[in-house]
């Protein structure tokens, strides 16, 4: 007796084991498009002149990892509307990502307006949302922004901020690709 119901579980987990590629191609186990890789900013997805940031985008999951977004100080007014003048240029911003769903995902990236001198004059914090296309090669991405002021004895992750949080317009990637022309 019980080596017909070993023989039947053995029977039992080897079909199991058969069939679970064949409900993986069926899209049981799809989780949407992978969002590691660079990222260009395009000005929109019918207009792919491209808009002056790039985000490289790691992990070694599907579902978290970091990315870094750098930009050229013409893409937004670094001096916050001219209310301070004296900010001249802003650091790569580093953060996190995480998978929210099939094609989505949520951001955060903190980074640091400099003056001349290097010195920090405020902590910026971007955290939004990202959705891939469904070829995988462009994504909208939404967020909002906050400002913090250093000598405040504030930490961005958890404080509230100085000024903000404020939404930003919606932004526009195209995923980079090796080109061997």
């Amino acid at each position: 007796m019980k080596k017909g119901i070993r023989g039947t579980t053995l029977v039992g987990i080897l079909l199991f084991g058969l069939t679970l590629p064949a409900v993986a191609s069926a899209g049981f186990f799809n989780w949407g498009c992978r969002y590691q890789g660079t990222w260009l900013g395009i000005q929109a997805p019918d207009n792919q002149e491209l808009a002056g940031w790039l985000a490289t985008v790691e992990g070694k999951s599907y579902f978290y990892g970091t990315n870094n977004l750098e930009f050229t100080t013409d893409v937004f007014d670094i001096t916050l509307d001219g209310q301070l003048p004296h900010v001249v240029d802003v650091t790569t911003s580093r953060g996190n990502w995480m998978r929210t769903g099939y094609n989505t995902f949520a951001y955060t990236t903190t980074g640091f307006g400099l003056d001349a001198n290097r010195k920090i004059v405020y902590t910026t914090t971007l955290s939004g949302r990202i959705t891939l296309s469904e070829d995988c090669n462009s994504d909208v991405i939404t967020g909002m922004v906050s400002i913090f002021f250093p000598g405040t004895g504030k930490n961005p992750l958890i404080h509230e901020p100085d000024i903000g949080p404020f939404p930003i317009d919606d932004v526009y990637g195209f995923r980079a690709f090796v080109d061997l022309r």
